[in-house]
């Protein structure tokens, strides 16, 4: 894939980015374009995909219900209440 001013034009207005020095910008992305296609020529076959580097998978813990104990120290610590209720600042302008 060729990279040239008209594609990277298309991709600043895409992401609304205003690029300074254009030809750079094309010498960086025809490298990075070079480097995955000669990535597309690597021979994988009879490779197995891999998901994860890690070998095991991530201990999870169980799924429950754990009951807070220490509610009141956190209503106490805040400057605003009502009841059982927190005042907080609201968020709508």
């Amino acid at each position: 894939m060729k990279i040239d001013e008209k594609l990277i034009e298309e991709i600043a207005k895409l992401a609304r980015l205003e690029i300074e020095n254009k030809q750079e910008f094309i010498n960086e992305m025809q490298k990075i374009v070079d480097y995955f296609e000669l990535l597309n020529n690597v021979d994988t076959k009879g490779i197995e995909p891999m998901y994860t580097p890690l070998e095991s998978s991530a201990s999870l813990r169980e799924n429950g219900v754990v009951n807070f104990e220490n509610v009141e120290g956190i209503r106490k610590n805040f400057p605003e209440r009502e009841g059982n209720y927190l005042k907080v600042p609201g968020i709508h302008k």
